[in-house]
């Protein structure tokens, strides 16, 4: 494989997978990304969702407001190209 790092791949993998689901405009799919239980929790640690690991991962890169762009598709390919080489991931 040609990259060094496969942790750094597959998050920056990630974070393209999520501008993909996040700039889908159907009902269905956007309902499905932002739905929130209505039950509570279990006691103890609190499993991640995989939204919780694109925005920590987000967060250690010092990226603000990723939603918004995620409209800009070159600003957020420039963001996953970083992700491949940003030392705190």
């Amino acid at each position: 494989m040609k990259h060094e790092d496969i942790i750094k791949f597959i998050k920056s993998q990630r974070l393209r997978w999520a501008a993909h689901v996040m700039e889908n405009t159907r009902t269905t799919k956007k309902k499905i990304t932002e739905w929130m239980p209505y039950k509570t929790r279990p006691a103890g640690r609190p499993s991640l969702r995989w939204m919780d690991q694109v925005e920590e991962d987000l967060k250690r890169m010092k990226i603000i407001c990723w939603r918004a762009k995620v409209e800009d598709r070159q600003e957020w390919n420039r963001i996953v190209e970083q992700t491949e080489t940003h030392p705190g991931l």
